[in-house]
């Protein structure tokens, strides 16, 4: 059933749609997100989100969030080049987000479908991938699969919300501003790749970001040379971090933030200056000499770093030499991709997630394997979590209620009805007997989405 726009339009006339007149592009307004879809934290600064409120309206926008969603997945499908990992992804949000919501407004207020100029998000997110050398043609073919994804999900909204005899009309103009529009954006995306690219391959900042690819690719560097460029001794035992700015009001840049913490974690631990290298633009990967002493590492970092606001932090393990700069990275990148899937503490250290890490590596697989072996356990709400999380602590406690209700800070009788309660829920096939399994799942669910 089609549902039509509030418009009046004098008796006898036909349906006209006059450059610049608004009134013909008010169905933009009714635009309305898909309630069974997931949505997502948006990627792009609230201010960005707030200003195109302001114009659309909050329902708009939150259907042009989610369509930049599907459309970054779509590209992320067809040109993986885009991917590796939740910063990287976070680029590439960024960038279909910013395009989708000034695409909604331009044809909302302006119907010019010139373009203009790109939102500050696409052009930082396109030097972004000059940077991590990107090909330009990948690059291209990104906005090309976006732009054909936004005007099938336009046209279908103009065949739900313009009434039948203007839907013609209104889907050609629709499609003339779009291809106007991305034809704009793909040649200011070209020029300012170029420049990026052109600026970026003559500078000491490529040349240290081209060693550590190399370290981190496992490709031979000899190590007095990298030593030398990197101005940081990649003989020694390292701890590899990754730094990360969530969504905040802070008007402090994110590398700004994010060169803070870096510092501020290296004073903590006193072990010299670290190797801090952008990634995107709100992360940075970071390497510091490991202390001697490792002994309470993670609470040392929690009581005495000085994060900026915002900053999250995900540690990698100890590990020796130019291999071992590799795997700590790693690991302190399995340690964020962990830390995303449970928001929630700033600080996350490999070595308590690792289990988690190897766990979720595939978590349609993990997701299976939980409602597999936990069964109604498995399922949602803050009841049922209250008694799964119960019975992992007093699992992981070797049973003993004590110490379970210790670390819960619940009484003994508490414990003991919530791993009762929760045995029930367990399917035939699973017992509490299941030890390693049972544990497993438990574990896992932790960090699963609901």
């Amino acid at each position: 059933m089609v549902e039509h726009q509030d418009t009046v339009r004098p008796a006898g006339s036909g349906p006209t749609h006059p450059k610049g007149d608004t009134m013909t592009r008010q169905w933009l307004r009714r635009l309305r997100p898909d309630p069974d879809l997931p949505s997502h934290e948006p990627a792009i600064p609230p201010a960005v989100v707030s200003a195109a409120a302001a114009d659309l309206g909050p329902e708009p926008v939150r259907w042009g969030l989610q369509t930049a969603d599907a459309m970054a997945a779509e590209v992320l499908e067809q040109v993986p080049e885009h991917g590796g990992g939740p910063a990287p992804l976070a680029t590439l949000r960024r960038s279909t987000e910013s395009t989708v919501l000034a695409a909604l407004r331009l044809l909302l207020t302006e119907g010019s479908g010139d373009g203009g100029h790109l939102p500050e998000e696409a052009l930082e997110s396109c030097r972004e991938f000059a940077r991590r050398g990107l090909r330009l043609d990948r690059v291209l073919r990104g906005v090309r699969l976006g732009h054909a994804r936004l005007t099938q999900e336009l046209t279908t909204a103009v065949e739900r919300y313009v009434p039948a005899d203007e839907r013609l009309t209104e889907l050609r103009r629709v499609t003339e501003e779009l291809f106007t529009h991305a034809d704009a954006h793909a040649g200011l995306i070209a020029e300012s790749y170029i420049a990026e690219r052109d600026r970026w391959r003559g500078s000491e900042e490529a040349a240290r970001r081209a060693t550590v690819d190399d370290l981190l690719a496992a490709r031979p560097v000899e190590p007095e040379a990298a030593t030398r460029r990197l101005r940081y001794d990649v003989t020694r035992t390292h701890l590899a971090a990754v730094l990360w700015c969530e969504r905040t009001e802070d008007p402090v840049p994110a590398a700004e933030r994010l060169q803070h913490t870096a510092t501020a974690l290296a004073r903590t631990l006193g072990t010299g200056a670290a190797l801090t290298v952008p990634a995107t633009a709100d992360t940075a990967w970071v390497w510091l000499h490991a202390p001697d002493d490792l002994t309470g590492l993670t609470d040392r970092v929690r009581s005495g770093c000085d994060r900026a606001p915002g900053v999250r932090l995900a540690l990698g393990p100890p590990a020796h030499g130019t291999a071992g700069m590799r795997r700590s990275h790693h690991g302190a990148r399995e340690a964020e991709r962990v830390a995303r899937l449970a928001p929630g503490d700033w600080l996350t250290d490999y070595r308590h997630v690792r289990l988690a890490a190897l766990a979720t590596a595939d978590p349609e697989h993990a997701r299976w394997f939980v409602h597999d072996v936990l069964g109604p356990l498995a399922s949602d709400g803050a009841r049922v979590r209250e008694l799964r999380e119960t019975l992992r602590v007093y699992l992981a406690e070797e049973r003993s209620l004590r110490a379970a209700a210790a670390a819960l800070h619940v009484a003994r009788n508490t414990v003991t009805y919530r791993v009762r309660r929760a045995e029930e829920l367990l399917p035939v096939a699973t017992t509490a007997d299941s030890t390693l399994e049972l544990r497993l799942a438990l574990e896992t669910a932790r960090y699963l989405p609901s």
